[in-house]
């Protein structure tokens, strides 16, 4: 058994460990505790928030008390000198690689949203994830910063044109845009993320949507030493577990799990970066959900986690190999995780690669709707068949053989098939991982063979009949109806 797979299993094994022994608030202990002591940073002068709290700074913060640390806050010096300030809420947070890093950052305001395009035109951000709607329960949560659906135009912010190029739906939960932003005579393609059923400081209803658009966004980033920029409202309660689940998933991908992984430690080192990432308890509960689900399935699906022993013998069929492993492996936490260096710099940035193939586009709902945490059951109805675009038509293989052309009545000129009126039903959703055109297979449907009425008595006695007095067969057919049913 490999020892990265050992260690997914040790991490399930701890996490099962809390529910038979009953500590149903031990997630919450722990999320206490990180308050605890990422509070005790705003004490020491390794963290400090100057800048954010300058007074020609403050109108440029959405909440008063979300400031990023000046130790790891992100300078926009591009057109700094025509704007008068290298200042935006955002902050930089590390990633897997030395430059694969998150951009965590706020929903920009009215007058912040030319800075956030500076920002993203710095950096050369390739893909953009969006937690939150416009407009949450009746209150402006971000500015929109790309055209309306509508628009007939390109949206001008400042020196930046921002063309919305494509739209359509990744799952029920998450919609994807891509937008072309052009700077005087050059142009870049950006990927656009939105998750629209977030409520602001809960959670999800769903796990399985929000992780197929966390298994979607590598595949538009690829492997560019680009940071990955990720927004809420305020930047940091959805931001957080949204960097936190990407940055696991490609720990998990690299094979990188370390033994003596920890939610705990990752998200203390993330509040050494990020003020208030992963701001609720009940984030953080579905922060350990999330992960335990993906490793679960990593351990279920991939080659590279293969449940075997040396000897190709099923793992489990010896359960003694399983416990020794187990207890060799170093318990969840055992004292505080040691602090991150402040100040780090990051690598210089490369040139943008060019975006996977592109994405059938589609029309989605508008995303101004009031968030509900809780949905609506929606009323039960007939079962329909649903044909999706990236499943492949069902082509029928067996076609009915068609009555032979000696029978009696084979003189009888019958109706035709009628072309069906009923519109086949296809799905409100267009697959994102891997774009490219949707086949359709053909279906060719055969004449339909006219049924035989053997039960029937008086064709009986015309059989018989016939039998008896071949002559008569002239005389039959001109009094025989032109249509039987």
């Amino acid at each position: 058994m490999s020892q990265a797979a050992n260690n997914l299993r040790g991490f399930l094994a701890r996490v099962q460990s809390l529910k038979r022994r009953g500590e149903e608030d031990a997630l919450g202990l722990e999320f206490q505790e990180i308050r605890a002591q990422a509070g005790a940073f705003h004490k020491e002068s390794d963290f400090t928030t100057e800048v954010g709290g300058s007074p020609e700074n403050l109108k440029k913060n959405r909440y008063k008390d979300i400031l990023p640390y000046d130790q790891t806050r992100v300078p926009v010096t591009f057109l700094s000198e025509e704007e008068g300030s290298d200042y935006i809420n955002a902050s930089f947070i590390k990633g897997t690689d030395p430059g694969r890093g998150y951009i965590a950052t706020q929903g920009p305001l009215p007058h912040t949203i030319q800075d956030f395009w500076r920002m993203v035109w710095q950096y050369q951000v390739k893909v953009i994830v969006m937690a939150c709607r416009e407009v949450e329960h009746g209150k402006r949560k971000c500015e929109r910063y790309w055209p309306l659906d509508d628009a007939t135009t390109p949206a001008q912010f400042g020196p930046f044109t921002i063309s919305k190029l494509e739209k359509n739906r990744v799952n029920a939960e998450v919609i994807y845009r891509k937008l072309r932003v052009t700077f005087r005579e050059e142009s870049r393609d950006i990927s656009h993320f939105q998750y629209v059923a977030w409520p602001d400081r809960g959670i999800p209803d769903s796990y399985s949507c929000f992780l197929e658009m966390i298994q979607l966004v590598p595949q538009y980033q690829r492997e560019s030493r680009v940071p990955l920029c990720v927004h809420c409202s305020a930047g940091c309660g959805r931001t957080g577990v949204i960097c936190m689940v990407e940055y696991i998933q490609s720990l998990l991908q690299r094979q990188r799990v370390p033994a003596d992984f920890s939610i705990f430690n990752a998200v203390l080192q993330m509040r050494r970066q990020r003020p208030s990432a992963v701001q609720t308890q009940e984030q953080y509960e579905f922060l350990y959900h999330a992960v335990t689900e993906m490793f679960d399935k990593e351990l279920q699906t991939s080659r590279c986690y293969e449940n075997l022993k040396e000897d190709k013998s099923p793992l489990y069929d010896d359960a003694t190999s399983v416990l020794s492993a187990l207890r060799q492996l170093p318990p969840q936490r055992k004292k505080p995780p040691a602090r991150l260096p402040i100040g780090a710099e990051y690598p210089p940035l490369c040139a943008p690669e060019q975006r996977p193939g592109q994405m059938p586009a589609m029309s989605a709902n508008e995303t101004y709707a009031v968030v509900q945490k809780k949905r609506p059951v929606a009323p039960e109805t007939r079962p329909q068949t649903v044909q999706y675009d990236n499943v492949p038509t069902h082509v029928p293989t067996h076609v009915p053989t068609p009555a032979p052309l000696d029978q009696l009545y084979s003189t009888v000129t019958h109706k035709g098939n009628r072309a069906s009126s009923a519109n086949a039903i296809s799905s409100n959703y267009t697959l994102a991982g891997a774009p490219g055109p949707a086949e359709t297979a053909s279906v060719t449907y055969a004449q339909v063979p006219m049924p035989s009425r053997t039960g029937n008595r008086s064709v009986r006695s015309r059989t018989k009949a016939l039998r008896v007095f071949p002559g008569l067969v002239g005389t039959l057919c001109c009094f025989m109806p032109g249509n039987l049913d």
